[in-house]
């Protein structure tokens, strides 16, 4: 299972136990991969909380407004618990608005990527033409992981739309035939 995106990690706002700031809520953590250890300090303001400030440590010193939306969607996929029907539907609003969300990223991201390496000029028998199908050839695969988050939200709706059909209106029907059956039929003339 993966944590904020990086295997086997513990969550932005966890530390170690033992650790010198396992009681103070500064946000730094400690995260180790293989060997290496890396020391990781993270504001402990939220998204929100500050429009200019800097957030510190890992992230090259860009703002909370700098941030991408990404870690709120995935943060609201995974706090849905399922306790109605509601939550099924806005399980599905929140991962098809996430999909949608990487589709239009991943295409802009492809696009930018083929038009830097398609200007590339590398050594002298390296032509223009061949820039520019390389760089074509690199940034389908970036296309092709846009396609996927597609498929994800499409699948989101699915799935929303399977449940309508395998659950909800059959509890609908069996209601109204319920219904239908309490009731005395009444004596009509002149209706079909």
């Amino acid at each position: 299972m993966t944590t904020n995106g990086f295997p086997n990690q513990a969550p932005w706002n966890a530390t170690p136990p033992g650790s010198a700031n396992s009681g103070s809520s500064t946000g730094r953590t400690r995260h180790s991969h293989k060997e290496k250890t890396y020391n990781v300090n993270f504001s402990a303001k939220g998204p929100g909380d500050s429009a200019g400030g800097s957030s510190g440590g890992g992230d090259g010193g860009a703002s909370a407004a700098d941030r991408h939306q990404g870690d709120r969607l995935i943060h609201a996929i995974e706090r849905i618990e399922f306790r109605s029907d509601k939550d099924i539907l806005a399980l599905a609003k929140a991962i098809n608005h996430l999909g949608r969300e990487l589709y239009l990223i991943l295409g802009m991201r492809a696009e930018e990527l083929n038009g830097v390496l398609s200007q590339y000029r590398g050594k002298w028998y390296t032509f223009g033409t061949q820039s520019r199908i390389k760089a074509r050839l690199v940034s389908a695969h970036l296309k092709v992981s846009a396609e996927a988050a597609k498929a994800l939200g499409v699948g989101a709706l699915k799935m929303a739309h399977a449940f309508d059909r395998h659950f909800v209106k059959p509890e609908q029907e069996a209601k109204q035939q319920r219904n239908g059956k309490q009731a005395r039929p009444t004596f009509t003339i002149g209706e079909d």
